[in-house]
Protein backbone atom coordinates (compact mmCIF):
# COMPACT_ATOMS: atom_id res chain seq x y z
CA UNK A 1 0.00 0.00 0.00
CA UNK A 2 3.13 2.30 0.23
CA UNK A 3 3.45 2.26 -2.97
CA UNK A 4 0.65 3.10 -5.06
CA UNK A 5 0.48 4.93 -8.11
CA UNK A 6 -1.80 7.68 -9.49
CA UNK A 7 -2.51 5.11 -12.25
CA UNK A 8 -3.69 2.52 -9.72
CA UNK A 9 -5.85 4.34 -7.98
CA UNK A 10 -7.88 5.47 -11.05
CA UNK A 11 -7.92 1.90 -12.54
CA UNK A 12 -8.47 -0.11 -8.69
CA UNK A 13 -12.35 -1.52 -8.73
CA UNK A 14 -14.67 -2.36 -6.33
CA UNK A 15 -16.93 -5.36 -5.80
CA UNK A 16 -20.12 -3.65 -6.64
CA UNK A 17 -22.92 -5.11 -3.59
CA UNK A 18 -26.68 -4.21 -3.11
CA UNK A 19 -26.61 -1.50 -0.63
CA UNK A 20 -22.96 0.17 -1.74
CA UNK A 21 -21.76 3.23 -2.35
CA UNK A 22 -22.78 5.35 -5.19
CA UNK A 23 -20.26 4.30 -8.22
CA UNK A 24 -20.29 8.44 -9.78
CA UNK A 25 -18.90 9.37 -6.52
CA UNK A 26 -16.65 6.91 -5.74
CA UNK A 27 -15.23 7.38 -9.37
CA UNK A 28 -15.27 11.25 -8.76
CA UNK A 29 -13.66 10.70 -6.05
CA UNK A 30 -10.84 8.07 -6.68
CA UNK A 31 -10.32 10.36 -9.76
CA UNK A 32 -9.70 13.32 -7.62
CA UNK A 33 -7.62 11.23 -5.26
CA UNK A 34 -5.20 10.31 -8.21
CA UNK A 35 -5.00 13.89 -9.48
CA UNK A 36 -3.78 15.00 -5.85
CA UNK A 37 -1.55 11.93 -5.43
CA UNK A 38 -0.28 12.70 -8.52
CA UNK A 39 1.08 16.08 -7.71
CA UNK A 40 2.25 14.71 -4.38
CA UNK A 41 4.07 12.16 -5.78
CA UNK A 42 5.83 14.89 -8.47
CA UNK A 43 6.23 17.30 -5.70
CA UNK A 44 8.03 14.82 -3.36
CA UNK A 45 10.17 13.27 -6.92
CA UNK A 46 11.02 17.61 -7.00
CA UNK A 47 11.87 18.15 -3.24
CA UNK A 48 13.48 14.65 -2.99
CA UNK A 49 15.61 16.36 -6.14
CA UNK A 50 16.35 19.90 -4.28
CA UNK A 51 17.39 18.02 -1.43
CA UNK A 52 19.85 15.79 -3.24
CA UNK A 53 21.10 19.30 -4.78
CA UNK A 54 20.92 20.96 -1.74
CA UNK A 55 23.04 18.35 0.35
CA UNK A 56 25.14 17.97 -2.87
CA UNK A 57 25.62 22.10 -2.67
CA UNK A 58 26.28 21.64 1.58
CA UNK A 59 28.94 18.73 0.83
CA UNK A 60 30.36 21.66 -1.50
CA UNK A 61 30.59 24.24 0.92
CA UNK A 62 30.83 21.79 3.55
CA UNK A 63 34.22 20.98 1.65
CA UNK A 64 35.02 24.69 0.87
CA UNK A 65 34.56 25.68 4.38
CA UNK A 66 37.27 23.12 6.01
CA UNK A 67 39.48 24.16 2.60
CA UNK A 68 38.95 28.03 3.74
CA UNK A 69 39.75 26.96 7.25
CA UNK A 70 42.79 25.21 6.46
CA UNK A 71 43.93 28.01 4.20
CA UNK A 72 43.10 30.52 7.34
CA UNK A 73 45.11 28.32 9.49
CA UNK A 74 47.61 27.86 7.36
CA UNK A 75 47.55 32.11 6.82
CA UNK A 76 48.20 32.52 10.42
CA UNK A 77 50.84 30.43 10.50
CA UNK A 78 52.47 31.93 7.47
CA UNK A 79 51.71 35.30 9.23
CA UNK A 80 53.60 34.21 12.50
CA UNK A 81 56.64 33.01 10.84
CA UNK A 82 56.53 36.37 8.91
CA UNK A 83 56.33 38.55 11.88
CA UNK A 84 59.00 35.56 13.87
CA UNK A 85 61.41 35.93 10.83
CA UNK A 86 60.75 40.27 10.80
CA UNK A 87 61.53 40.48 14.38
CA UNK A 88 64.54 38.69 13.81
CA UNK A 89 65.69 40.39 10.98
CA UNK A 90 64.99 43.40 13.24
CA UNK A 91 66.98 42.24 15.99
CA UNK A 92 69.98 41.58 13.61
CA UNK A 93 69.73 45.36 12.45
CA UNK A 94 69.58 46.33 15.49
CA UNK A 95 72.50 44.52 16.90
CA UNK A 96 74.55 44.81 13.64
CA UNK A 97 74.05 48.93 14.28
CA UNK A 98 74.99 48.56 17.48
CA UNK A 99 78.33 46.73 16.67
CA UNK A 100 79.07 49.31 13.79
CA UNK A 101 78.37 52.16 16.28
CA UNK A 102 80.79 50.73 18.89
CA UNK A 103 83.39 49.90 16.21
CA UNK A 104 82.86 53.13 14.64
CA UNK A 105 83.09 54.80 18.34
CA UNK A 106 86.24 52.29 19.24
CA UNK A 107 87.72 53.97 15.27
CA UNK A 108 86.64 57.58 16.37
CA UNK A 109 88.59 56.74 19.58
CA UNK A 110 92.02 55.40 18.60
CA UNK A 111 91.78 58.36 16.17
CA UNK A 112 91.52 61.23 18.31
CA UNK A 113 94.41 59.17 20.38
CA UNK A 114 96.28 59.08 16.85
CA UNK A 115 95.85 62.73 16.31
CA UNK A 116 96.56 64.04 20.15
CA UNK A 117 100.09 61.50 19.79
CA UNK A 118 100.85 63.39 16.73
CA UNK A 119 99.68 66.68 17.79
CA UNK A 120 102.14 66.31 21.02
CA UNK A 121 104.67 65.16 19.06
CA UNK A 122 104.76 68.58 16.62
CA UNK A 123 104.69 70.24 19.78
CA UNK A 124 107.54 68.73 21.28
CA UNK A 125 109.42 69.09 17.96
CA UNK A 126 108.08 72.71 17.65
CA UNK A 127 109.42 73.37 20.91
CA UNK A 128 112.74 72.17 20.34
CA UNK A 129 113.18 73.81 16.98
CA UNK A 130 112.14 77.18 18.89
CA UNK A 131 115.22 75.94 21.70
CA UNK A 132 117.61 75.14 19.08
CA UNK A 133 116.75 78.52 16.93
CA UNK A 134 117.08 80.26 20.44
CA UNK A 135 120.67 78.71 20.89
CA UNK A 136 121.87 79.29 17.16
CA UNK A 137 120.98 82.96 17.88
CA UNK A 138 122.78 83.24 21.21
CA UNK A 139 125.41 81.68 19.79
CA UNK A 140 125.50 83.93 17.44
CA UNK A 141 125.64 86.89 19.23
CA UNK A 142 128.00 85.48 21.42
CA UNK A 143 130.33 85.03 18.20
CA UNK A 144 129.35 88.52 17.30
CA UNK A 145 130.27 90.10 21.01
CA UNK A 146 133.42 88.06 20.44
CA UNK A 147 134.37 89.31 16.74
CA UNK A 148 133.44 93.29 17.77
CA UNK A 149 135.61 93.20 21.07
CA UNK A 150 138.66 91.55 19.13
CA UNK A 151 137.99 94.35 16.16
CA UNK A 152 138.32 96.65 18.88
CA UNK A 153 141.38 95.23 20.56
CA UNK A 154 142.70 94.88 17.08
CA UNK A 155 142.26 98.65 16.55
CA UNK A 156 143.71 99.88 20.07
CA UNK A 157 146.57 97.52 18.85
CA UNK A 158 146.84 99.23 15.91
CA UNK A 159 146.12 102.95 17.23
CA UNK A 160 149.10 102.14 19.82
CA UNK A 161 151.36 101.17 16.93
CA UNK A 162 151.18 103.92 15.22
CA UNK A 163 151.31 105.88 17.94
CA UNK A 164 154.24 104.23 18.99
CA UNK A 165 155.82 104.56 15.53
CA UNK A 166 155.35 108.46 15.88
CA UNK A 167 156.71 108.55 18.52
CA UNK A 168 159.80 106.92 17.30
CA UNK A 169 160.06 108.73 14.34
CA UNK A 170 159.88 111.91 16.52
CA UNK A 171 162.69 111.06 19.09
CA UNK A 172 164.90 109.37 16.52
CA UNK A 173 166.64 110.43 13.89
CA UNK A 174 165.22 109.84 11.06
CA UNK A 175 165.84 106.41 9.12
CA UNK A 176 166.00 105.29 6.31
CA UNK A 177 164.08 101.67 7.18
CA UNK A 178 160.00 102.08 7.59
CA UNK A 179 159.04 99.94 10.68
CA UNK A 180 157.23 96.85 9.67
CA UNK A 181 153.46 96.27 10.82
CA UNK A 182 152.95 92.95 12.83
CA UNK A 183 150.18 91.58 11.12
CA UNK A 184 147.57 90.24 14.17
CA UNK A 185 144.88 87.49 12.98
CA UNK A 186 141.54 87.52 14.89
CA UNK A 187 139.97 83.53 14.63
CA UNK A 188 136.29 83.94 14.05
CA UNK A 189 135.49 80.94 13.37
CA UNK A 190 131.67 80.19 12.35
CA UNK A 191 130.80 83.91 12.00
CA UNK A 192 131.25 83.86 8.82
CA UNK A 193 133.89 87.31 9.62
CA UNK A 194 137.74 87.81 9.08
CA UNK A 195 139.64 90.80 10.26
Amino acid sequence: MNNISPKEIKKTDFKKSFRGYDNYEVDAFLEALSLRFERLVEENAELVSRVSSLTTDIEVYKENEATLQRAIVKMQDLAEEIIDSAKKKAENIVREAQLNAQKVAQDTDKEIITRKNELEELKLRNDKLVEDVKLFFMEKLNEMDEFVKARNIYKMELARHHMSLEMARDTEPESQEEPTLKKISINTSGSGYSE
